[in-house]
């Protein structure tokens, strides 16, 4: 009896301490999932870039290899007006688009000075964007008084944030920089006893009912507390 009595005390300890308006502050215990910000827009910027550099190295390979061509073929014909032949239209044709192959040539390798460098910068920039770290300026859990301010923070991959132990909350509200988003999250609790007899209250089935991101990867199977991630792309 006096064990039971115990557990019924830690366990209305625990949720008496919900992150909610009746409680100042989130416990350090409680339920959390995970979020991933993305910037897709910055990395379709990258792509937008890294697609001009491909092109150009690829037209500035096309002209110096009909360049070649034209020279070699220029050659041909040099020999067979010198054996008399009457190709000096030809010779004249070929001269003509030789020059102008040089100054698209010099025009495309003008364009590509610094692509190889500019593109190992962009393509690390999206690399690091692609992970999620950047600055979350501020998590709000709507409804209660649990706002976390992340000013001395630089950046992260991913942010926790908590759960309720009785589902009290699911809305949360995201600012990064100057855009503010909002996701609202379902849940379902249950009791789970951990190896030191340890009442936990923790959460499963957790899933993005409704958010305000372009897209998101949600959460499919085995969506327990401490485990879920969710990645949001804007």
């Amino acid at each position: 009896m006096k064990g039971s009595l115990s557990i019924l005390t830690l366990f209305l300890l625990i949720t008496s301490c919900d992150p909610c308006e009746d409680c100042g502050a989130a416990i350090s215990s409680e339920p959390t999932v995970s979020f991933v910000f993305i910037n897709q827009d910055s990395i379709q910027q990258i792509d937008d870039s890294l697609a001009v550099f491909a092109f150009n190295d690829s037209s500035l390979t096309s002209n110096i290899d009909s360049l070649i061509r034209l020279r070699d073929s220029l050659q041909i014909v040099n020999d067979s007006i010198e054996n008399g032949g009457i190709l000096i239209v030809e010779r004249q044709n070929l001269e003509q688009w030789i020059v102008n192959r040089k100054m698209d040539s010099m025009f495309f390798a003008e364009l590509n000075e610094d692509a190889d460098s500019l593109s190992t910068l962009f393509n690390g920039v999206k690399s690091t964007i692609s992970s999620g770290l950047l600055e979350v300026s501020q998590i709000e859990v709507l409804g209660t008084s649990f706002i976390e301010t992340y000013e001395d923070i630089d950046s992260a991959t991913s942010w926790k944030v908590p759960l309720s132990y009785q589902g009290l909350f699911g809305e949360y509200e995201v600012r990064i920089s100057d855009r503010t988003d909002r996701i609202i999250i379902e849940y379902e609790n249950f009791q789970e006893v951990d190896e030191e007899r340890t009442l936990l209250i923790r959460a499963q089935d957790i899933r993005v009912t409704e958010s305000t991101y372009d897209s998101l990867i949600n959460c499919e199977v085995n969506c327990l507390d401490g485990e879920t991630i969710f990645t949001f792309y804007f």
